[in-house]
């Protein structure tokens, strides 16, 4: 082999590896959709005007016992909910959909929840409650 044939393998060569290493690989982010139907949710607390009330009887009874409460929600719009009322197991399932720019998450047990923030870990909702009257802050706070 001659030494030009020789040099012209070698520039053919080095120009495939320089051309493909510099190929950019771009990771995408996952969306809203992905992070929330990853896994299932495990219900945390929930704080009322800041405050956690997430073993107070009166809010059990009133919302739900929120530490005994999973939530799996699926990427066709369905969900299944298990949680504790009044010191019984129920088992709900319905519809979800983000709306407004996936800022709000709607499921139909619970109505709409201005996302606060949504992570691989946590997801932290909010809603203004109103119970005799009376209007509350809520944040319902879950984890992996």
């Amino acid at each position: 082999m001659n030494i030009v044939t020789m040099r012209l393998l070698l520039l053919l060569l080095a120009a495939t590896v320089l051309f493909t290493s510099c190929d950019k690989d771009e990771d995408t982010e996952p969306t809203r959709t992905d992070i929330i139907v990853a896994h299932e949710w495990k219900g945390e607390r929930i704080l009322v005007n800041g405050f956690d009330v997430s073993s107070r009887p009166e809010i059990q009874d009133m919302l739900l016992d929120i530490k005994s409460t999973t939530l799996a929600l699926r990427r066709d719009g369905t969900y299944t909910a298990v949680y504790n009322q009044n010191g019984t197991s129920q088992t709900s399932t319905g519809k979800w959909a983000f709306k407004e720019d996936d800022t709000i998450l709607f499921i139909d047990l619970l109505g709409d929840l201005q996302i606060i923030s949504l992570t691989d870990d946590n997801m932290n909702l909010f809603k203004t409650i109103e119970q005799n009257g009376m209007m509350f802050d809520a944040e319902v706070q879950f984890v992996k």
